[in-house]
């Protein structure tokens, strides 16, 4: 958790660039934009301890504080030196808004919270402002990406033709070939970190058909499954085999198909292109027959 700014809350809202408190530690005055802190931080409620290193702005260094020095941080130029009995309390109020975290020129990757603290004399509250703490650290927005994207499991393909695989094929005569059309779909998950939302789509792009026998082909869809009534090239996937899978082992071609899936990502519905791919391949074995003629005399 780390400290981001000790102006209060309000003079955020109106965009004021006055601090409310100024360090007896010789800290400056918090400026118009919120500071940006290096190394941990933490906010003890009990005796308001803070532990926190910031560029320019320390609400507090590392290390234990006492009362004391708290007090002189977070309210001497508010309430007035220390006294005997005074008393310095923290505690988280609200999340930071959109509104907030964009005016505070924060990472929208990261999530916020308001802290209040409040000086009390002689058993009162005397002062009390509020600042921003992070409380889950920022991303960049490609290691939400990458999270999403190995969330994404897209499934291997299983091959159709017709003839069947069962069966046995021909030379010469084009065997379709096809996909389920439910597997040609895209697939998509969404990852949030404070206010980012990335969302990674993959989609499959192309499926490469080689055949065994030395051929092959290319299809950028599914294919068509093959029913009967069907014209011949009402198919936009086949292939027509030239010689016969007689000799090859187990009399079958070794054939495979590998359909290659294509990601692309978005920043809160902002396209952000594409940003890799990947195959997956099935094999299959594919008998290849010629078919015989048969001549008779007159």
């Amino acid at each position: 958790m780390r400290v981001f700014t000790h102006r209060s809350r309000t003079s955020v809202r109106l965009s004021l660039a006055i601090a409310l408190v100024a360090s007896a530690m010789a800290f400056q005055a918090a400026p118009a934009m919120a500071n940006h802190c290096s190394g941990e931080g933490d906010i003890y409620q009990g005796g308001g301890d803070v532990v926190a290193e910031c560029h320019g702005q320390t609400p507090g260094r590392p290390g234990e504080w006492t009362v004391h020095e708290t007090w002189d941080i977070y309210c001497a130029a508010a309430v007035g030196p220390y006294q005997e009995g005074d008393e310095v309390e923290f505690y988280a109020t609200d999340q930071l808004t959109p509104g907030d975290v964009e005016h505070l020129g924060f990472d929208p990757t990261g999530e916020y919270w308001w802290w209040n603290v409040t000086c009390w004399r002689d058993g009162e509250p005397a002062h009390s402002h509020e600042f921003a703490v992070e409380v889950t650290p920022p991303v960049p927005p490609e290691a939400i990406r990458d999270v999403a994207a190995a969330r994404l499991e897209p499934p291997s393909p299983v091959p159709e033709t017709s003839p069947p695989l069962a069966s046995q094929a021909f030379v010469q005569v084009p065997t379709w070939l096809w996909l389920d059309s439910a597997y040609w779909s895209p697939i998509e998950v969404s990852e949030t970190r404070g206010l980012t939302t990335v969302t990674v789509r993959a989609t499959p792009t192309h499926a490469r058909w080689v055949m065994g026998d030395g051929g092959g082909t290319t299809c950028t869809g599914p294919g068509v499954a093959w029913t009967s009534g069907l014209s011949e090239d009402a198919t936009d996937c086949s292939y027509t085999f030239e010689h016969s899978s007689y000799g090859e082992p187990d009399g079958r071609f070794g054939a495979s198909v590998t359909v290659t899936w294509e990601f692309e990502w978005w920043i809160n519905d902002v396209y952000q292109g594409v940003f890799g791919t990947v195959d997956l391949a099935a094999p299959f074995g594919v008998a290849v027959g010629e078919i015989q003629a048969v001549e008779t005399g007159g």
